[in-house]
C-alpha cells in the first residue's frame, strides 16, 4: 500500500477525533453505517418499506438500496468502508462489508491493513477489497451494461465467474458481456473527495487519512470528480461490436502509449 500522503489543504484532519457514529436519534440496533457527506437528494429503501430521504448522520441498514438524484452525491461510512456514491447512481448495501453497484459510480476507500476482504460488486464482476482505494462504474451500451473497476492504492483482485484479473494502482479491470475481462490503464481523475459536503458533526474517518491525497479535488465541470464520469469516458469511443463485419467478442487492449481504456460504445452511466 502506498505511503501516507500529507493532507495539504484538506480540513478532514480535524475530523480524526473520536466522533461517535450514529449520532442521530432514530438509528436502529441493526444499522451498519451512516451518512457522512451529503449534497442534493439521496434516498434509501429497505425491502418491503417506503423510501426514506437521507439526511446527515442517518443510519444505513443491511439491504438498503441507496439512490442518488442527478447532481446529487452521498458519502456513507459502512463498517470500515467509506463509500462515495456519485450522481444518478444505485448502490445496494448488502452488509457492513459487502456493497453492490447496479447503476452509476461509487468510490470505496478501505483503510485497513489486515483482516478479511470486503466485497465490491459491479454488475456481475466482484472485487476483493482490503486496504484499497477503488472505483466502480456501470456503463451502458447496445448489448446491456458492463462494469469497470479501477484501483488507486493497492492491487485489486477482480473476478467474474471463473475469470480473474488483478488491477495494479492506476489500472482498471473491464468486464463487458461479450468479451473476456481485461486490464487497461486508468483515467487520471478520482471520483469524489472525502472533504466535500461534510455533515455538521463530521464522519468518523480514523485511518482513512492514509488514503487521501491533495489530488482529490472539489466538484467541478463535467469530467471532474462527482460530475458523473471521468473525462476520458464522457464520450466513449465506439466498440468494434458496433461496426458491421468487424471482429467482436475478443479482449481489447489499449493502443500502445495512449493510456486510454478502449471500448465504451454506448451511453455513459450518467
Amino acid at each position: 500500500m502506498k505511503a501516507p500522503t500529507p493532507l495539504r489543504c484538506l480540513p478532514i484532519a480535524a475530523l480524526l477525533l473520536a466522533v461517535p457514529p450514529f449520532a442521530g436519534a432514530d438509528e436502529g440496533e441493526d444499522a451498519v453505517g451512516h451518512v457522512a457527506t451529503l449534497a442534493g437528494k439521496a434516498v434509501a429503501t429497505r425491502p418491503g418499506e417506503a423510501p426514506r430521504e437521507l439526511e446527515c448522520r442517518d443510519p444505513i441498514y443491511p439491504g438498503d438500496k441507496i439512490e442518488t438524484a442527478e447532481g446529487a452525491r452521498v458519502g456513507l461510512l459502512v463498517g470500515d468502508l467509506l463509500a462515495h456514491v456519485g450522481q444518478g447512481s444505485e448502490l445496494q448495501v448488502e452488509s457492513g462489508d459487502s456493497l453492490a453497484l447496479q447503476k452509476g459510480a461509487v468510490r470505496v476507500i478501505d483503510p485497513r491493513e489486515s483482516g478479511g476482504h470486503a466485497r465490491l460488486a459491479v454488475l456481475d464482476a466482484e472485487a476483493e477489497v482490503l486496504g484499497n482505494d477503488a472505483e466502480g462504474y456501470v456503463f451502458r451500451e447496445k448489448t446491456g451494461g458492463y462494469a469497470m473497476l479501477c484501483e488507486w492504492d493497492a492491487p485489486l483482485s477482480v473476478a467474474r465467474g471463473p475469470e480473474q484479473k488483478q488491477a495494479q494502482p492506476g489500472e482498471c479491470v473491464i468486464a463487458r458481456s461479450r468479451e473476456p475481462i481485461y486490464v487497461a490503464k486508468a483515467h487520471d481523475e478520482r471520483l469524489g473527495s472525502p472533504d466535500e459536503d461534510l455533515c455538521s458533526l463530521g464522519p468518523v474517518i480514523g485511518a482513512l487519512d492514509l488514503h487521501l491525497s491533495p489530488l482529490d479535488v472539489a466538484l467541478g465541470p463535467p469530467g471532474s470528480p462527482w460530475s458523473g464520469v471521468p473525462a476520458q469516458f464522457a464520450s466513449p469511443p465506439r466498440s468494434p461490436c458496433d461496426v458491421p463485419g468487424a471482429p467482436c467478442g475478443q479482449a481489447l487492449e489499449p493502443p500502445p502509449g495512449t493510456g486510454e481504456v478502449p471500448g465504451g460504445g454506448g451511453t455513459p452511466p450518467f
